[in-house]
């Protein structure tokens, strides 16, 4: 038999000249990481397997070595190992502090052993850091080794980002131009999907048929969907949406840790909803019984909170609000002559040159001219650039050109081809169906707009905005987001403002990359005064509470859900600013009017009613039948539009949103506040606090021999002190607070510079030259008081399904006659130990000889076998918590106390002897 057939996670063996520790097995790889310096390996059996040969750490020396290095050693094991009783790991790991309610979603993960959830919360509440402290506590507690994420296309780099910054994870795109570049890096031949562990993609690209069965094919452990509502069942069998349900159907099958995320779960279908609840008991939870939704056991895989959910939540407790106050106004912006004539000029655009039966008008004729009306009321250079586009696609029509490309069409709209509407899509056909008289006469009457646009003397709006930066009573002090649609009124807004505003303007766009946009925010950081114009890109994904508590929509999105999302990137959790000052410009006896008054105001009576804007205000059938219905309105002179159009149809869209909240969960919480918050306190005892992690950090530095200077923030120079492999010469400002100001570097357990600083300790202190695996420490106590040695061992679990737990265990003897200490009694002198030396190196060497004659391996095993028994007991209790909720216990849930100890090793020991305190 071949022994390493008998390796088992946690197995000591050596190769390739050092000593390794099995972490899991996938087929003939071996995944593994050095003793001395946690490197990870790969070692592939049919290559190396004879090669292979059991080891293990063997006993610390009797040659009591640097107290110092040994307390490092310990410190450094400490906040690196992965304790199986920690209510979590993440925390401690990643670059985010989340509030006590954003801890729900992890804790219920945790109390799964495969983790299906849908992550409903509402915009601004931190849907991103639940997800993301999740995907981090199943890999690393082994529980997950091949992660997919799936999002619309424009938030791919937003994600990939955010897991980077924030949880310290490496994710690859698998979609476009990236995965073109990705490819040509790859040995010939191989695959992608199967090369990369981490990997985010558009989820239109991975439902292709050609890219399909290259994503089911693969091995996944988890899925994460993004605006999962998108990947609901459709009304209607056809579409890209239906493709996209088939697709996250089916891996939802294979995959057994699932997360689905979205603000706007229900749609106002009960049935698409629920085939969102579907998707997560595709591996047979029993959510459903008899065709009905067991809402009970449902609950155990659904977060949905609103905004006043979480406030009520504190507020039982007596607790102030985590969320700042919401000051919003709109602002009337009074359009002066040549302005209104260029609104009317541009309503007549549609029916001077199309059809004038409006039942005939072809869609690119109807939408192009509300486009158009949408680019005048943004600025006039956005409409400018419009006219020029068009115009110049009609002279290649005029001109016997081909076709429209997608690329042309998705400029006409000023838009990339993937976030066409389905209707501006279809307008390559309408031009390739336009007759060479009309081409002809919508040239001439571009043509008159573009004269008509060198009337346009003074901005109304624009004067309005320099106003309103300037006058702190009518916005407030600091430091002001401008959101705007267009690229183009960007550019304008930028020039102009510089030109005669004092504050610095700044600006963040789609085609600008991670390193330029971070260079812009961090200037804009520095500013106490200042004005940063952003796209809609920006509107989603990216938290800028730190950057500004001022927001200024100058261009009316025409979207609810859009407007909510704009307005969440800075009234959100972590904002420090009490309050959140709003305004919204919109241009008077404009279509402005129609879209303000009838749909963005309409949602939020529905929003303050209800607590949130149904999801269905959001969607492009929707919002198509009411821009056109408005659109035929007659509304250019009205100032309030006070006769209650569609008043019936609001009413209706009121009691879908009520069903919506009905059938939803919303409110519902599986933990309290104090209970979560117990949790909390458990977490950061057990991993260590940012305290904690400093004084090691510096320590360790400092006895390197590396100069530390500053006062949070600090910087570290090597100097003439010890190189630290992967540690540059010299880093900082750097701090370890998670709320460090913005251009400060926040140190945690997984920094790179941290992992860097414990593995090099962990090699020094492993090496036989330092001998710091067994050091002599004093604890303060009387004379006569007789020394102790205490024992550190790892201890490792192996649960169901493959899972590996481990822990550190101390146990602690006399040295005179050998007799155990209680476990407390060796944790309490363990905090109580002075690295003063008080005793002769000969004295030393004979207790370390003397605590060898201890029965190592019992105390190693009893120490396991008390932590294993802790594990279980916690588990039972919830599997008796899980089977009252189902019922039924699920049969994934049947094994969940099922532990058994793989083994222990003794990693270091600390001879204590008294000092008088």
């Amino acid at each position: 038999m071949n022994p390493v057939d008998s390796f088992q996670p946690g197995t000591l063996f050596r190769a390739r000249g050092r000593d390794y520790r099995l972490e899991r097995r996938h087929g003939d790889v071996l995944f593994a990481r050095a003793v001395d310096t946690d490197e990870e390996a790969l070692f592939y059996l049919p290559l190396e397997g004879e090669a292979l040969q059991l080891t293990s750490l063997g006993l610390p020396p009797t040659t009591p070595g640097d107290p110092a290095l040994h307390d490092l050693l310990l410190r450094a094991l400490e906040l690196s190992t992965l304790h199986a009783d920690a209510p979590f790991l993440a925390l401690q790991r990643s670059r985010v502090v989340p509030a006590n309610y954003q801890l729900v979603p992890l804790l219920m993960a945790l109390r799964l052993p495969e983790v299906r959830l849908l992550i409903a919360d509402d915009v601004g509440l931190g849907k991103t850091v639940e997800a993301g402290l999740i995907v981090k506590e199943l890999l690393l507690r082994n529980k997950a080794r091949r992660v997919l994420v799936l999002a619309p296309a424009h938030l791919l780099a937003q994600w990939q980002e955010a897991l980077r910054r924030f949880f310290h994870l490496e994710f690859e795109i698998l979609s476009g131009p990236n995965l073109k570049r990705l490819t040509r890096t790859l040995p010939p031949g191989a695959n992608p999907w199967a090369h990369f562990d981490r990997v985010i993609a558009s989820v239109d690209y991975a439902k292709q048929d050609e890219v399909r069965n290259l994503v089911l094919l693969q091995d996944w452990d988890l899925l994460l969907v993004d605006e999962a509502h998108m990947a609901a069942r459709p009304p209607t069998e056809k579409g890209k949406q239906m493709e996209r349900y088939r697709l996250v159907r089916e891996l939802s099958r294979r995959v057994p840790h699932l997360l689905l995320l979205t603000a706007t779960p229900h749609n106002g279908y009960t049935e698409s909803f629920y085939s969102l609840l579907e998707h997560l008991d595709a591996r047979g939870l029993g959510l459903f019984k008899g065709g009905s939704l067991d809402r009970e056991a449902a609950k155990k895989h659904v977060v949905q909170r609103r905004r006043k959910d979480v406030e009520e939540w504190f507020r039982k407790e007596g607790k102030k609000s985590p969320f700042p106050e919401r000051d919003t106004k709109e602002v009337a912006v009074e359009p002066n002559r040549a302005e209104l004539e260029l609104f009317e000029a541009v309503r007549r655009y549609q029916a001077e040159v199309y059809d004038p039966d409006p039942a005939k008008v072809p869609v690119l004729g109807r939408w192009l001219a509300m486009h158009l009306m949408r680019r005048a009321t943004s600025s006039p250079r956005a409409l400018q650039r419009s006219l020029e586009r068009r115009k110049a696609l009609l002279e290649s029509v005029l001109a016997g050109g081909m076709d429209a490309t997608a690329d042309e069409v998705a400029a006409l709209f000023d838009t990339a081809p993937e976030r066409l509407l389905p209707e501006e899509a279809e307008a390559s056909l309408e031009l390739s169906l336009a007759d060479q008289a009309r081409a002809q006469a919508e040239k001439g009457y571009l043509e008159a707009l573009l004269r008509h646009l060198k009337t346009w003397r003074k901005d109304s709006k624009l004067e309005v905005l320099r106003e309103m930066l300037q006058d702190p009573l009518r916005l407030g002090k600091g430091r002001t987001l401008i959101f705007t649609r267009y690229r183009d009124t960007l550019e304008y807004l930028v020039e102009k403002l510089r030109e005669t505003i004092p504050q610095p303007v700044f600006a963040v766009h789609g085609e600008m990359d991670e390193e330029e946009r971070n260079e812009v925010l961090q200037a804009f950081a520095k500013e106490q005064v200042g004005v940063l114009v952003a796209t809609d890109v920006f509107s989603e994904g990216l938290n800028l509470q730190h950057y500004a508590a001022q927001l200024v929509h100058y261009d009316l999105p025409w979207n609810p859900n859009r407007l909510e999302q704009r307005n969440g990137r800075i009234d959100r959790f972590g904002q420090p600013e009490p309050v959140v000052r709003i305004r919204t410009l919109y241009y008077e006896r404009s279509f402005d009017v129609a879209v303000f008054r009838l749909l963005l105001e309409k949602a939020e009576r529905i929003r303050k009613e209800l607590g949130v804007v149904p999801a269905f205000f959001g969607e492009e059938a929707y919002l198509r039948r009411r821009l056109e219905a408005l659109w035929s309105q007659d509304w250019r002179g009205e100032r309030r539009l006070q006769t209650p159009l569609f008043a019936e149809e609001e009413a209706t869209e009121l009691q879908a949103a009520k069903k919506a909240i009905q059938e939803g969960f919303y409110g519902h919480s599986e933990f309290s506040l104090p209970d979560v918050e117990r949790r909390l306190q458990e977490a950061l005892e057990r991993a260590g606090s940012p305290q904690v992690l400093q004084a090691f950090v510096l320590d360790g530095l400092r006895y390197l021999g590396w100069r530390v200077e500053g006062e949070d923030p600090y910087t570290a120079s090597r100097g003439t002190g010890e190189a630290v492999p992967g540690l540059p010469n010299a880093f900082g400002p750097f701090s370890f607070h998670p709320e460090a100001p913005l251009g400060v570097e926040v140190l945690d357990l997984s920094h790179p510079l941290v992992e860097h600083l414990i593995a090099h300790l962990r090699y020094r202190a492993y090496r036989d030259l330092d001998g710091a695996r067994t050091a002599l420490m004093a604890f303060p106590g009387p004379l006569g008081t007789p020394p102790v040695a205490l024992y550190h061992y790892r201890a490792r679990f192996a649960g169901p399904g493959g899972e590996v737990l481990e822990t550190l265990v101390r146990r602690a003897v006399r040295l005179l006659d050998l007799s155990e200490l209680p476990p407390e009694e060796a944790e309490a002198l363990w905090r109580a130990r002075l690295k003063a030396r008080p005793l002769a190196q000969d004295q030393a060497k004979a207790l370390a000889e003397r605590a060898l004659k201890a029965p190592l391996e019992e105390l190693g095993k009893r120490g396991a076998e008390e932590a294993l028994a802790r594990v279980k007991a916690e588990r039972t209790a919830l599997k008796r918590d899980l089977e009252r909720a189902y019922g039924v216990l699920p049969q994934a849930f049947q094994a969940l106390d099922q532990l058994e100890v793989l083994g222990s090793e003794l990693l270091a020991i600390t001879l204590l002897a008294p000092v008088p305190s």
